[in-house]
């Protein structure tokens, strides 16, 4: 059987492909996004409550979607110990005890300041279904000004300043 002229590749390989690439918005632009927001509530790493009450938020928040054995996620993981972000209240959700081990999310979780808050909950109000996945919400009104994939660190600080910018 001859060679075939195609040979397969992953792009995400390629830092030149990956360098380019940018997020996907689909909650900004002019159509207000159907459903609000709700509040996020599950438990932290260690097992205590936590909770993401919007209606006492003062700023945007950043809800970022997260799991702890997603290379992309790294990324995330990373940002948030070593470059918090400016015009919003971040906080991580992943999902709940069941499905993600504790002690993997705490050994993630090391160095970042931001709540951690466990929970199958919150990945089906906000219809996530891959990670990372960002989602920013305005507090008071709960609507969602921006939901994105996120393939890079920078990814949350542009779907801030384009939300927060409307």
């Amino acid at each position: 059987m001859p060679a075939s002229p195609f040979t397969a590749s992953n792009p995400l390989d390629d830092p030149e492909f990956v360098s380019g690439l940018r997020p996907v918005p689909s909650g900004i632009g002019d159509a207000p996004v159907a459903w609000p927001a709700t509040d996020v509530s599950g438990v932290g790493p260690g097992g205590m409550p936590v909770r993401v009450d919007l209606g006492t938020a003062v700023r945007p928040v950043l809800l970022v979607f997260l799991s702890t054995n997603c290379d992309g996620c790294e990324l995330f993981w990373q940002g948030l110990r070593d470059d918090p972000l400016a015009g919003a209240d971040v906080a991580v959700v992943t999902k709940g005890p069941a499905i993600v081990s504790p002690d993997e999310v705490a050994g993630r979780a090391a160095g970042i300041t931001v709540p951690i808050v466990m929970t199958d909950t919150a990945w089906v109000d906000f219809r996530v279904t891959s990670y990372p996945f960002l989602v920013l919400v305005e507090p008071h009104t709960r609507r969602i000004l921006g939901e994105s994939v996120g393939f890079g660190w920078s990814d949350a600080a542009a779907l801030i300043d384009a939300g927060v910018g409307r």
